[in-house]
Parts: C-alpha cells; structure tokens; sequence
C-alpha cells in the first residue's frame, strides 16, 4: 500500500473483537492483531472498489447498500449477503428509533402533555408562584404572594371577558354599518 492510501480501523476496537471471538485462555501476539488489521483494510478496500464498480455499471455515483451486497456475491463471499442485510436492516430501525427519541427529546413536558401555549404559560406562573410561597420565610408572605397570584389570574379572566366584550361590539357596529349602507 503506498503512504496516502494507509488506511487503518480502529486497533482497541479489533482487539476487542479478537478477543471477544476467542476462547478466554488464548492470547493474540500484536503482530497478529497488525496482520488481521491490514486483512481487514483490504478487505474493505476490495468490497469498497467493487461496489464502485457495480454502481457505475448502473450509471450511478453514490454507492448504495444493494451495490454492495451485488459486490459480496461477485467477490465471492455470497455468504456474507445474509448476515450484512441482516445488519443494514437492524442499523435502519436503530436509526428511526433514535430520530424518533430525539424528536420526543426536543419536546417540552407540557407539549408531551399536549397542553395549549395559554394553559402552559398559566401553568407556569403557578409554579412560579409556588416557588416564591415556598421561599417565603413567614406564613403571612406566603398567603399575600398566593393571594397576588389569585389576582393576577382574575385579572387575566377579566382581560379575557373585556376582550369578548369588545370585539362583539364592534362585530354589531359593523352589521349595523352595513345595514346603513
């Protein structure tokens, strides 16, 4: 191999799986862990020019998963084609379930809830303001904040009713004008 093409996989990760697949009383030589490396890089390297091969056979310039299945066969590892389609298909559903757990990630509590921007912002000042009642030293404190929440909320109600109010009358002015006309 010339030196801007040495390419190499991970050498704790292939130990590890040396290790893994070998009785527990066995011990690999790290010029053997250095040869399986370089088999695998090959290896890799061969199913890699091959599946380019099949995909611009086809007319394509992106390698996709099937090119390389046709490369195994064509290489003559048709027995790898199971077990490597059996790990593209797990590593897809890995894949949409983590996407999946990321979007629920991004969700707040109160969306997850299914809760409205209003009742999520009344929610809100209520935990605020049991907070501030819990950081009250004295009793009295703690009912003169809760009794300014009550407040606060009456007064949300009213500019609610009064915005109600409002707009239905200009929806009459509007009819009258226009019965005018």
């Amino acid at each position: 191999m010339s030196e801007e093409n040495d390419v190499s996989l991970p050498r704790t990760t292939l130990q590890k799986m040396i290790k893994d697949l070998l009785p527990p009383d066995m011990r690999v030589a790290n010029d053997t862990v250095d040869l399986v490396m370089a088999c695998c890089t090959e290896f890799i390297q061969l199913v890699s020019s091959e599946s380019n091969e099949v995909a611009t056979r086809e007319g394509r310039s992106i390698i996709h998963p099937d090119h390389v299945l046709r490369a195994l066969s064509e290489l003559g590892f048709p027995g790898f084609v199971g077990e490597v389609t059996s790990a593209w298909e797990t590593f897809k559903e890995e894949t949409k379930t983590a996407h999946s757990r990321k979007a629920d990630l991004r969700k707040t509590g109160a969306e997850q809830a299914g809760l409205s921007e209003e009742q999520q912002i009344l929610l809100q000042q209520q935990m605020f303001a049991e907070a501030r009642a819990q950081s009250m030293t004295t009793s009295e404190s703690a009912a003169a904040m809760h009794a300014a929440y009550e407040q606060a909320l009456a007064a949300q109600a009213q500019a609610h009713a009064l915005a109600a109010a409002q707009q239905q009358q200009q929806y009459k002015q509007e009819e009258l004008e226009e019965e005018e006309d």
